[in-house]
């Protein structure tokens, strides 16, 4: 409120950009606890009424750095709840768009998330053992973008059979995959997460901070 009563129009959508970023570094991916952030806000929202402006630097403290940002990206889980499953869908529309110019509705109900390894999967699901399975199914590496009904489609099928129904998608990071990866396993997850790693340190950034 501080911020929409004292601030001109240009400024208050650089302030909302702002904490739009340091919440998806701090809280979603970083998972950090909200004291010091809450306190860093409180503070500036008093500097805003008392000036009438924002100085970006006072984020610094509660922007997570792109190293730590990157080493919490790449081994980020997102378990099977609706509000995880809104995050990931917005993770990947962002993607898309950054990187395939691709405009995606995160908020459209034709998109799903694909577990590629599924959630139901054992040992005889691909070149995986039992720990592995634990290990990858939720990791964002293992997720896509893909329409209802080609997730349908997809259900628990092995790779080789998913591959092809990737091809279909519209989502450029789903239907890449079959060209990137010709067999799926833990060494392939944690790679493609580590390539979306980098995509996501890029979209998700403040210069000044950096």
């Amino acid at each position: 409120m501080s911020a929409y009563k004292n601030l001109d129009i240009n400024s208050f959508t650089k302030l909302v950009k702002t904490c739009s970023v340091i919440s998806f570094r701090y809280n979603i991916i970083g998972g950090l606890n909200p004291n010091e952030q809450e306190d860093v806000y409180n503070k500036i929202a008093n500097s805003i009424s008392e000036n009438k402006t924002i100085n970006l630097t006072d984020f610094q403290s509660v922007y997570v750095s792109d190293i730590n940002f990157e080493n919490d990206f790449k081994t980020k889980q997102f378990k099977r709840t609706s509000k995880n499953h809104k995050i990931v869908k917005y993770l990947y529309s962002k993607i898309e768009k950054h990187s395939f110019n691709n405009d995606i509705n995160s908020e459209s109900d034709n998109y799903t998330i694909e577990h590629i390894l599924p959630e139901s999967a054992d040992e005889n699901w691909g070149d995986f053992n039992n720990e592995q399975v634990n290990r990858s199914i939720y990791r964002l590496g293992n997720l896509a973008l893909l329409e209802n009904r080609l997730n349908l489609e997809a259900e628990t099928k092995p790779y080789s059979d998913k591959k092809e129904i990737f091809k279909k998608s519209n989502c450029h990071t789903t239907n890449s995959i079959p060209e990137e990866y010709n067999d799926w396993n833990e060494n392939k997850v944690s790679a493609r997460q580590r390539e979306l790693a980098k995509l996501a340190k890029t979209i998700w950034r403040i210069q000044e901070l950096n």
